[in-house]
């Protein structure tokens, strides 16, 4: 399973909305650990419970950096 690098990944590219999903709000690089990326395009919607690509839990992920 792949892990998102935390580091690089920047909140402002995404926008949380009150049910708790997060909506990509500009082009947007998702970096895992292993060196990867993953292009998301404006619109796209994570939900917990629902990963990426490889298993990245992109939804948690946001959580934990927006709340660090």
């Amino acid at each position: 399973m792949e892990e998102i690098s935390k580091d690089k990944l920047s909140l402002k590219e995404f926008e949380k909305k009150p049910d708790g999903t997060w909506v990509c709000v500009r082009n947007a690089d998702i970096q895992t650990k292993s060196g990867k990326v993953i292009r998301v395009l404006p619109g796209t919607v994570f939900k917990k419970g629902f990963p990426l690509w490889g298993g990245c839990q992109v939804a948690e992920t946001l959580d934990e950096v927006s709340s660090s």
